[in-house]
Formats: structure tokens, C-alpha cells, sequence
């Protein structure tokens, strides 16, 4: 398998990117959001959302504002499904979901429990929504998913996660794992038997994450072939204390001294990474 990732992103605005690219059979293309919001497109042109955060509405709840706009408005989204790893506001947006479901009305969307009740009280449909648990496998048209769960402990009063989600993707014969956020498990080490060839790993390392060298020991863990940081850019002047680690280079050099010979991935927000299922 081999990665690739455009050099800058193109000029051209996301939402006719996303239009216009065809993707070829044995491919998938991830397009980042910032964040550890991502979008996947298929050969069959299906459009999988993961933790799409497109507003700015934690700066309006906690006065963190984002580093940069969003490459694209809720109002282009046109997700044929979208799924939400957990509650919390840079995953579950209450800026973005009720607009993407009232404007886009097809859009199958996929959360935990937890986060399924805040969206029906946004005014979300419930019976767009299907709830999501851990251990789960679903098909969502081309995409095979299968639900794990994450180990997400914010350390916040109020902000506890009991229904967070890991994911494993299946897509054009590549397997591939998407922390969403969670902590260093040793659990997760279990999937090395599972054949995941691309792990997207969360990095910043504070609020109940992984930080680069954790992430960096888990996807050398996984066996996986290619990495990709995330995470770890979405806040304005984002310092995160001492425990923060936000530089996806970090994870490189761990990886690397770990013995880790796969392709490291540092995405750009709006850029896309190209994943080939054969060379």
C-alpha cells in the first residue's frame, strides 16, 4: 500500500473538490477537517462524515475559538453518513448537525447513545439516527464499520464519556482504525491480529487522549502500515499545558524509534490523503 498526500491543498473551495473527485476502485481518498474531524469518499462516491466540527460554537460555549475557518460550511455538507464518536462538542456540534440534517435529508447519521439524545433535542429527526455501541459491525453501503470502545476520560466534572467509540473501516480491501478520542488502552493491542493496514490516532495528549509517543507506541502496536496524527491542530493559541503534545512530528520520531518502517502522514487541513489498497 502506498500513502499519499497532496503537497498543499487546492485553491479550488472543498465542497466542489468533494463533488468532482472520482475515486478509483482500489482507493479511498480522507479529506482532514481539523480536529479529528475527517471526511472519507469511496470508488462508489458514498461520503462517510467522522466527527465533523464546522462551527465555532465552542468558542461561544468556552471561549476557545478555532485556529482557522472551516474548510467547509455545514451548509455544503452533503454527507451520505455521518457518524459522531462521541458527545462532546468538537464531535458532536451543535453548530453543524441540525443544519446538515435539515438541509441534507438523506444523510444517515450514526452516534452513541449519549450523543444521540442531545441531537433529537437540537431537533434532529430520531429516526435519522441510529444508535451505535461498542461491538457492532454494520454495513453503510461500500463501508463495513465495526464499533470498539474507547477509554475517553476528559477529567472534567460533567464531561464524562461512558459510551465513546473506537472504529475500524473497511473500505476498497483496506482496513482502518480511527481512534476518535481515547486514552492509551492496552486493550487496543488486541487488533494487531486484525489486519489494520492505516490507523488515524488522536495526539494531543490532554483531555482524555493519547499523546504523540502513546499514539505513536499504538499504531506500531496495530501493525499498521500507514499513520496519520490527528488532533492536534483545532484551537487558536492552544498551548494545553505541559502534558500537551501538539506537534504530529513527535509521533513520527517515536514511531521511528520504535522501529516502525511505515509511512507517516501529516495532513493538512483540507488537503487530501490518498490510501491505496495495492502499490
Amino acid at each position: 500500500m502506498e500513502p499519499i498526500i497532496s503537497a498543499a491543498p487546492s485553491t479550488a473551495n472543498l465542497s466542489e473538490r468533494l463533488r468532482q473527485r472520482t475515486v478509483p476502485s482500489n482507493q479511498v481518498i480522507a479529506w482532514w477537517l481539523g480536529g479529528a474531524g475527517f471526511i472519507f469518499k469511496t470508488s462508489a462516491g458514498t461520503q462517510l462524515y467522522i466527527d465533523p466540527y464546522l462551527s465555532d460554537v465552542v468558542n461561544d460555549i468556552f471561549g476557545q475559538p478555532r485556529a482557522f475557518p472551516p474548510p467547509l460550511a455545514a451548509e455544503e455538507a452533503r454527507p451520505d453518513f455521518l457518524i459522531c464518536t462521541h458527545w462532546h462538542e468538537d464531535h458532536l456540534d451543535p453548530g453543524s448537525i441540525p443544519i446538515i440534517a435539515r438541509n441534507h435529508p438523506s444523510a444517515r447519521l450514526l452516534m452513541p447513545p449519549s450523543a444521540l439524545a442531545r441531537a433529537v433535542s437540537w431537533g434532529v429527526p430520531r429516526n435519522r439516527i441510529t444508535p451505535l455501541k461498542a461491538g457492532q459491525t454494520l454495513k453503510l453501503g461500500d463501508v463495513g464499520i465495526t464499533t470498539l470502545a474507547s477509554r475517553h476520560n476528559a477529567g472534567l466534572e460533567g464531561w464524562e464519556v461512558v459510551d465513546g467509540l473506537c472504529l475500524i473501516l473497511e473500505i476498497a480491501g483496506l482496513k482502518i482504525f480511527f481512534s476518535g478520542d481515547t486514552e492509551y488502552d492496552t486493550t487496543l493491542r488486541r487488533l494487531r491480529t486484525a489486519g489494520i493496514q492505516v490507523a488515524f490516532l488522536c495526539i494531543n495528549g490532554v483531555g482524555g487522549n493519547m499523546n504523540a509517543h502513546e499514539g505513536a507506541l499504538l499504531g506500531w502496536q496495530l501493525g499498521a502500515s500507514t499513520l496519520v496524527p490527528m488532533h492536534h491542530y483545532l484551537w487558536k493559541n492552544a498551548t494545553g499545558g505541559d502534558e500537551a503534545t501538539l506537534d504530529p512530528r513527535l509521533l513520527e520520531t517515536t514511531y521511528r524509534n520504535l522501529g516502525g518502517q511505515g509511512c507517516v502522514i501529516m495532513p493538512e487541513v483540507g488537503g487530501e490523503i490518498v490510501l491505496s489498497a495495492s502499490p
